[in-house]
């Protein structure tokens, strides 16, 4: 009589990634579902609550102790949680003992939006310019919960060609970025980095359609 053979398959690793507003959260949830990322898991931290970077920083750790993931980030625009260069410099030891990763965008998360366009030549400190941009390529767009439920549902597979693009012109960018305040403007490519290792190429074949 053969014996069956035990399934010896490893457990997947587990990501975590906590957003600091509610629009981020959806943006991401989007992306989860479009590149089939089954072991990433999105949060929006509580309102409110997690208003500083601090606050954000350990309500991340207490939910990757609680999930116990094997890496978790917590997402933050600069304006998000009113935070400056010095302050996310000071911050990185105390986000390792936490065993969280910082992913920023230095001023706003916009940022990642607008590297879909093209990396500008200087460093930006103010935003307004280059969302008037993005408010031009993406008729009705704004940061908002209710973009993102409404005309901006398909966005993230909307940019998705362009995420190769985008990765690059991030990384282009923090080189500007570092001359000019000491500290890259993103961490995207890094958590890009994570991503894909913890959770695999995206796999985008059941999105044939893109709802209008």
């Amino acid at each position: 009589m053969k014996t069956r053979k035990k399934n010896i398959t490893e457990p997947k690793m587990m990501l975590l990634l906590v957003c600091a507003t509610e629009a981020e959260a959806l943006y991401f949830s989007q992306m989860r579902k479009d590149c089939r990322y089954v072991n990433l898991t999105v949060m929006q931290a509580p309102e409110g609550k997690c208003n500083d970077l601090e606050s954000l920083i350990d309500y991340t750790g207490r939910q990757r102790s609680k999930g116990r993931f094997d890496s978790a980030w917590a997402l933050f625009g600069f304006d998000d949680v009113n935070t400056n260069v010095a302050q996310v410099k000071e911050m990185e030891e105390y986000s390792a003992k936490k065993k969280v990763k910082m992913l920023y965008f230095n001023p706003s998360f916009e940022l990642w939006f607008i590297m879909h366009l093209g990396a500008p030549a200087a460093f930006v400190s103010d935003i307004a310019p280059l969302r008037a941009k993005l408010e031009q390529a993406l008729p009705g767009y704004s940061l908002t919960p209710e973009y993102f439920l409404t005309k901006g549902l398909n966005m993230h597979i909307k940019l998705f060609p362009r995420h190769s693009t985008a990765d690059l012109n991030a990384r282009n960018y923090n080189n500007v970025a570092l001359a000019a305040t000491g500290l890259k403007a993103t961490t995207m490519p890094d958590f890009n980095e994570d991503l894909t290792a913890i959770c695999g190429l995206a796999d985008m074949s059941h999105n044939q359609k893109v709802r209008r």
